[in-house]
């Protein structure tokens, strides 16, 4: 069944949709900006990331961001991806006017307190050295996105490229971000639980309607060009076992073939029922485990292949025998079956996401901010729509080895023990 929603706009530009569940005693407040490390200076990466943790550091008026919410039991969080990032809170309902508080107040001007601002900083490095630089493959999406995107700032991830970039950052980049970026006419907020429309408008109203708009943001990224040819990087390391990422180039999330890429990755690596792990796992025991995935990125995304070779086989000769698999495969007459069934996995996964109201009301915002909510009751029809036709149109498009980006993570056994 669609999820019903509303639509108001307020003067500075902020988009309100509210969508009405009586059945609940709780409200969802979600606040969702159009920025991420997309949108950053290539000598500051990092900055979207580290603005969500200073968002958390006290507004002008409100010293203390949680200790309201944590007095009337709410929950809160946020984070950062490459296109927006996306604060939090389910609340009961009756208490609406705390969440519409806070994020009004630090909408309108931030704390913009120095310490603050170094102890984010500590806190963002740490994060880095921990996941990044600290862990067995740490570096892994970082080598892998540098190889995919050379023009295109996803050429990074929102942890950023390097430490120095966040060391750097001083209050005056952070008050150029917050006006450039976190202003109403740049944000969607989505009110969803047991509110009225004419209640969520008002109090949108009253807490939001004096904030002044930003500037008017022309974005333009650079596009990729086509790739002509194979692109390959071998990572030699004190690892527990080899890996190797292997991905092509695809479209963006609204493009009308993002859903046959969806399906196609599921037939291929998604489950021990899969084309790949049949094969190169189950029969083959060619690799431990093997999955597809793909980037729902509003601007060109990745298609991408994850495999763990078996202990006795060199990555090398497993990417051949991977490669010779995907580039000589027949779909043959399963097709029609096995789509199908894939399907029906989504349906399930999307029925699943609209169990939850926090779960509805982040797919609203997020959607809004993407493009349009109207699109989140689209997404069931636009899968079912896609045709085996379809399929073999873009597999045979998509599996090019001149366009293949290649990371092989090798496990150095001359190690001394």
């Amino acid at each position: 069944m669609p999820i019903q929603f509303k639509r108001h706009q307020l003067s500075n530009g902020l988009k309100l949709l509210i969508h009405q569940d009586y059945t609940t005693p709780l409200v969802s407040c979600n606040l969702v900006y159009k920025v991420g490390s997309r949108d950053e200076d290539p000598k500051f990466t990092g900055l979207a990331h580290l603005f969500e943790h200073f968002m958390f550091c006290g507004s002008k008026n409100i010293a203390q961001y949680d200790l309201p919410l944590q007095k009337i039991g709410a929950i809160n969080n946020a984070y950062t991806s490459q296109d927006i990032t996306h604060y939090y809170i389910t609340l009961p309902a009756n208490n609406i006017e705390t969440a519409l508080w806070l994020e009004s107040d630090r909408m309108m001007e931030l704390a913009f307190e120095e310490t603050s601002l170094q102890i984010q900083k500590q806190v963002v490095m740490e994060e880095f050295k921990e996941i990044y630089l600290n862990r067995p493959f740490g570096d892994m999406w970082q080598n892998f996105n540098k190889m995919v995107y050379h023009t295109h700032p996803y050429h990074w991830l929102p942890i950023g490229k390097k430490l120095s970039h966040i060391e750097k950052v001083d209050m005056n980049l952070m008050k150029i971000f917050f006006y450039n970026y976190y202003r109403p006419n740049n944000a969607v907020l989505v009110l969803s639980g047991n509110i009225h429309e004419e209640e969520a408008i008002a109090l949108t109203e009253k807490w939001f309607g004096m904030i002044p708009a930003g500037k008017s943001l022309l974005k333009s990224y650079p596009r990729e060009p086509i790739q002509k040819k194979i692109r390959k990087e071998i990572v030699v390391g004190d690892l527990p076992h080899h890996l190797i990422l292997k991905g092509w180039k695809m479209c963006d999330r609204f493009n009308p073939d993002f859903y046959a890429y969806d399906l196609l990755s599921d037939l291929f690596g998604s489950g021990q029922s899969s084309y790949l792990y049949d094969k190169l796992v189950t029969h083959k025991s060619l690799f431990t485990n093997i999955s597809c995935n793909i980037s729902a990125t509003i601007d060109e995304g990745c298609f991408v292949i994850m495999a763990i070779p078996s202990e006795d086989i060199d990555p090398e000769t497993a990417l051949e025998q991977l490669n010779d698999f995907l580039y000589h495969f027949d779909f043959q007459n399963t097709l029609n079956h096995d789509l199908q069934k894939v399907k029906n996995r989504i349906d399930s996964i999307l029925l699943n996401n609209e169990i939850k109201l926090e779960d509805r009301s982040s797919q609203l915002a997020i959607t809004e901010a993407f493009s349009s909510a109207d699109n989140f009751n689209d997404e069931k029809e636009k899968y079912f729509s896609v045709t085996e036709e379809q399929i073999h149109r873009i597999s045979k498009f998509l599996f090019v080895e001149e366009r293949s980006n290649n990371l092989i993570y090798k496990k150095n056994i001359n190690l001394s023990v």
